[in-house]
């Protein structure tokens, strides 16, 4: 079996839908993936994702200021359950755990731990390849920062 060498831009795009196709005004959040766990301690929200969550699409904003972390199952490149949202409403904490990992919490008894690699291996069914994201993280870690972000 060959497999296709697929560019980040490509990649890009086939992760893009997971993301839009379940978020009202997709086009308002910057996106950037990342690959991590998360606990659902509501029974009501738990039920709603998939088991074994390892890696998500992130969609952030500032006005109004909100991140939404959506479950990703790959190789399919499909919804790995229901996403998630943290606002200014609901967010617990953010907190760094090094200069690529961090923690949220919500009030809904939800957390997510997850890191932001600047560049990492994507394998979808039609091959796989690099996703570069280096250039995405700084502007991140700010919106972090400038948010919740605990010292």
């Amino acid at each position: 079996m060959t497999t296709h060498t697929l560019s980040s831009e490509f990649i890009t795009a086939a992760l893009h839908p997971v993301f839009d196709e379940q978020i009202i005004n997709y086009g308002a959040y910057n996106l950037i993936f990342a690959t991590g766990h998360a606990l659902y301690r509501n029974p009501d929200i738990a039920i709603q994702q998939q088991d074994s969550q390892e890696y998500f699409i992130i969609g952030y904003r500032d006005t109004p200021r909100e991140v939404i972390v959506a479950p990703v199952l790959l190789p399919q490149a499909l919804p790995a359950g229901t996403p998630t949202s943290i606002d200014n409403t609901n967010a617990i904490r953010a907190y760094s755990l090094n200069e690529d990992t961090f923690g949220l919490e919500s009030t809904t008894g939800t957390s997510f731990i997850l890191t932001i690699p600047q560049s990492i291996e994507i394998v979808l069914e039609n091959g796989s390849g690099v996703l570069e994201q280096s250039s995405d993280i700084l502007d991140f870690q700010n919106f972090l920062s400038e948010s919740w972000l605990e010292d």
